[in-house]
């Protein structure tokens, strides 16, 4: 990219890793004092499933807040996040001079809000940086997320052995989240796209002035009416253009305005009728988000997921220790390194399933569909087989707890793909926050549920199999809305489908010809009745 207004241009292949790495770091911060309640001798399973709700509220606490007054389209999301990293970090590490149970309960509640600039945010700037091959992408950032949660128990079992404090592992975790935060910003802020370029005084102009525009009007208008390709209107953020407008974009006829594409001013000597492209909030920003059939169905599978998911993360190390005590005391190792593996082995899958999801589906199922649909449905029946848990021998059981492992969270940002792919352009990085929040609801209650259960004298594997729920319903609803049958048994699907977005794109261009015509005709009655 080239170089604008004297500020330095980095490769584009310098974004997607340097993003990967930090939401690695960021993300690190979520299980942190879970990966040392064994070392704290007045945690047990009841507040370890207190400590993991409480950065579920905090996450949709924030989440909630930043979809509110959408922050993410808003601010600079490298500031957001840098931001978030380095205050989740210093509040993390709050936890190292007391041992109390509300006050760790309390810190862990603000990280989650914290956290809420950190997970969507990232998933904003991919979704703004590579318009194209979005789920491959997502799917290597929310294998950095797997990644970054599994963290801890890495440090933790290291500490073990080395005979460190649990105030070590706290300690790393929270240097490596800052290390993150401000990788963002070394690397996105210089490069003055419209992405990173925005000053903090910007920033906050955007966030409390009302008039301002979400996004790029130019490109949302383009894509609503289908008068540019979406690939054409993405582009656009790069530079500022100057483009003609008639009456359906809310200007007078033939007004000629230059438009600055990062959002944030416009420039002309006429007035403008910002009508069309007044930033979206509230209550209106929700109604246009929910609107599309297929946003529905994206955020009905994700919060299917996410029933499972965190349920599985927080509660899968009593899983291990109830299948270690069973069979006369034998241990599969390390519990931190076990658990480790588990969650560690997402990032792989997450970043195949990414892989995968550009090679799948045709023009009727997206790619990220078919991985998704397909993931959600093993780790589904990974729940149900898990009662028979007790039966598996010590090598089986660890091969099916890394299967369900790598189902779980592959699903994850082919979901997240679906939802900013049909989302209301301008208000991607708000759906996707919104999406999130409500699946982080969700998982406050399969959370708590499951550690009840398994306080109350339930066993651990009759307490995840209720962990179905949420894949069943996600499954459903993903597959009525793409069923996957018709990629094999329909041979015609691909043929229909193309001849269809050729018919509709050649109508398409005659009417905008047809428009043309009818103007420059105008133009020529109105010279000569002159």
């Amino acid at each position: 990219m080239s170089s604008k207004g004297g500020l330095y241009s980095l490769s584009d292949w310098l974004v997607l890793p340097t993003l990967v790495f930090s939401q690695f770091a960021g993300t690190s911060l979520w299980f942190a004092p879970n990966a040392v309640v064994s070392q704290v001798e007045s945690f047990g399973e009841s507040e370890i499933a207190i400590l993991v709700s409480c950065v579920q509220v905090g996450f949709i606490v924030g989440t909630l807040i930043f979809t509110y007054f959408a922050l993410t389209d808003r601010m600079s999301p490298p500031l957001l996040f840098t931001g978030s990293c380095v205050i989740g970090a210093a509040i993390n590490l709050l936890c190292v001079v007391t041992t109390n149970v509300p006050a760790w309960a309390f810190l862990r509640l603000l990280v989650g809000v914290c956290l809420a600039g950190v997970y969507p945010v990232g998933m904003k700037i991919a979704a703004i940086e590579y318009p194209s091959g979005l789920g491959a992408r997502l799917g290597v950032l929310v294998g950095a997320l797997t990644l970054g949660t599994a963290f801890p128990w890495l440090v933790s079992g290291i500490g073990d052995k080395a005979g460190l404090p649990f105030e070590a592992t706290l300690g790393a975790v929270s240097a490596l989240a800052i290390v993150g935060a401000f990788s963002v910003t070394l690397v996105m802020i210089p490069r003055g796209d419209g992405i990173g370029s925005k000053t903090l005084r910007q920033c906050m102009s955007c966030c409390f002035n009302q008039k301002q525009p979400v996004g790029n009007p130019v490109a949302r208008h383009a894509i609503l009416d289908e008068t540019l390709p979406a690939a054409a209107a993405a582009d656009l953020k790069d530079d500022s253009v100057e483009v003609v407008l008639t009456d359906d974009a809310g200007l007078e006829d033939g007004a000629k305005k230059e438009i600055d594409t990062s959002g944030t001013s416009f420039d002309s000597n006429e007035p403008i009728d910002n009508t069309q492209n007044q930033s979206l909030s509230g209550i209106a920003a929700l109604k246009v988000i929910i609107g599309s059939s297929e946003f529905r169905a994206a955020a009905v599978g994700y919060c299917g997921h996410m029933w499972e998911i965190y349920a599985f993360w927080a509660h899968m190390p009593s899983l291990v220790n109830s299948h270690s005590e069973f069979h006369d005391g034998v241990v599969m190792g390390n519990e931190a390194y076990t658990s480790f593996a588990v969650i560690a082995i997402g990032a792989v899958s997450c970043s195949v399933g990414g892989i995968w999801s550009l090679r799948a589906g045709n023009e009727v199922v997206p790619g990220s569909a078919v991985v998704a649909i397909v993931s959600l449905f093993v780790s589904g029946c990974c729940c149900l087989l898990v009662p028979l848990y007790l039966k598996m021998s010590k090598g089986v059981f660890l091969f099916f707890l890394l299967v369900w492992g790598s189902a779980v969270v592959s699903d994850s940002a082919q979901f997240s793909s679906l939802t900013a792919r049909y989302s209301y352009p301008g208000l991607v990085g708000t759906s996707l926050t919104l999406t999130t929040s409500v699946g982080f609801v969700i998982s406050v209650v399969s959370i708590q549920l499951i550690g009840t259960l398994i306080d109350s004298g339930w066993d651990a594997g009759n307490a995840l199999v209720l962990l179905a729920i949420g894949p069943a319903i996600g499954v459903y609803r993903s597959y009525m809305e793409w069923p996957l049958h018709r990629l094999w048994f329909s041979s015609n699907t691909n043929e229909a489908a193309s001849r269809r977005n050729t018919n509709e794109a050649a109508s398409r261009d005659f009417n905008s010809l047809n428009g043309v015509v009818d103007e420059i005709q105008l133009k020529i009655v109105s010279h000569s009745m002159e």
